[in-house]
């Protein structure tokens, strides 16, 4: 049996640049967190700032995990992108100077930086893991293990279900810092687990779920669909124990398991019957999460229209933050469009139960009105409307032209 390598198609590697596209942006975002520009800091760079970075340290256990994160992944999707007549030691050497590269270039940007130190260290580590990754990719491959990509319904994938993807994962690992602690729970796995739980939350995370479930069938063959939902459920729910401020509860998990039955009823159906089956189970549980716990107060209502919501997480009330309302009138929206729906009257019907979603909940105790999800539906209403403008005909096959 020959070990040649086989090309891979132009679904894959479409498949492996958005993965590795993603995992450099985390990579960026991990590194600038929180992002604490200071140019006076940038300005007043001397000589001895330049050889302190450049002085061998021990890296903190957290830069390491980090480096490990992502570095790895960086450079086991990068060597599968690299030419196959390549020799072996010049495929590891290029993926090794790529983690050079980029390492040196993040490193000098976290001198912008007011709580950021860059160091040598890290571009070492950094590019041994990348190096290390590609070696171990070519060894698997040299014994004949082969990664199950998935396997895009067409080249160009829909960009409004790929950042519907991309907003779940980032909901659950923003901040996007991990931290040691999860080691503490080999010896006490119960404390990774948050025993709080409401049936609210457990709603609105099986919504979460099902929508991704319609985003992911909307970008893979059916071959690939399930391995690939319960890779991004397994993601998400490993997030809660790796990535800091994070815990993992019995709500998601519970939403996660109501979720797979509902997920396997939504791709029975035909391509153009998958996103309203989706709506039809995920439109109801988010109101159901949006609204409850239902406990309507006679007192003043607090409006609050020109705050922002935090990023991430949940108040004591149940409120989600940014990038969770931003992934579900997102959802929404595109489930409702994909469905057959006009867009004048999806974005007109969304914004409408938005409004009356956060008057609703202006009159509940700890719970407030801002105007973040009114005017993310409007957003998602024009990346709808550009992704249609800009996304070419397909042909019969379901085939995009080059």
């Amino acid at each position: 049996m020959s070990l040649r390598e086989r090309e891979p198609s132009n679904a894959q590697r479409t498949a492996v640049l958005w993965l590795l596209a993603l995992t450099v942006a985390f990579m960026v975002y991990a590194s600038l967190y929180p992002f604490e520009l200071d140019a006076d800091r940038l300005r007043s760079l001397g000589q001895e700032d330049w050889l302190r970075s450049l002085a061998w340290r021990r890296p903190a256990r957290t830069d390491l995990i980090a480096n490990l994160l992502f570095y790895l992944p960086f450079g086991a999707l990068l060597t599968i992108l690299t030419p196959r007549h390549w020799r072996a030691p010049v495929r590891v050497l290029f993926v090794a100077a790529c983690g050079v590269l980029l390492s040196v270039l993040i490193e000098c940007a976290q001198f912008a930086t007011r709580t950021r130190d860059p160091s040598i260290t890290d571009v070492a580590i950094n590019a041994s893991s990348a190096g290390l990754a590609s070696l171990l990719a070519l060894g698997a491959r040299r014994l004949g293990l082969r990664p199950g990509l998935p396997q895009l319904r067409t080249s160009r994938p829909d960009p409004m279900a790929l950042l519907l993807i991309v907003l779940w994962l980032a909901f659950h690992a923003a901040p996007f810092m991990p931290t040691p602690r999860f080691v503490w729970y080999w010896n006490n796995p119960l404390r990774m687990i948050d025993v709080y739980w409401s049936l609210a939350d457990a709603a609105g995370f099986f919504a979460g779920y099902v929508i991704v479930c319609a985003a992911l069938a909307g970008l893979l063959r059916r071959t690939s669909f399930w391995p690939a939902f319960l890779a991004c459920a397994t993601l998400s729910l490993l997030a809660r124990v790796v990535f800091r401020g994070h815990r993992l509860g019995l709500d998601e998990c519970l939403g996660f398991l109501l979720a797979v039955p509902v997920a396997w009823h939504v791709l029975r159906g035909t391509e153009r019957s998958i996103p309203r089956r989706a709506a039809f189970w995920s439109i109801p549980a988010f109101l159901f999460f949006a609204l409850a716990p239902f406990a309507f107060s006679a007192a003043a209502p607090d409006f609050q229209w020109l705050s922002i919501p935090a990023a991430t997480g949940r108040t004591l009330a149940g409120e989600p933050g940014i990038i969770e309302t931003a992934f579900f009138c997102i959802g929404i929206v595109w489930l409702l469009t994909e469905g057959g729906l006009p867009l004048r009257r999806v974005v007109a019907g969304v914004l409408a139960a938005a409004l009356c979603i956060e008057v609703g909940q202006a009159w509940q105790v700890g719970k407030a009105a801002h105007l973040a999800a009114p005017v993310l539906v409007l957003c998602a209403g024009f990346l709808v409307w550009a992704r249609e403008r800009l996304r070419p005909e397909v042909d019969e096959a379901g085939r995009a032209p080059a």
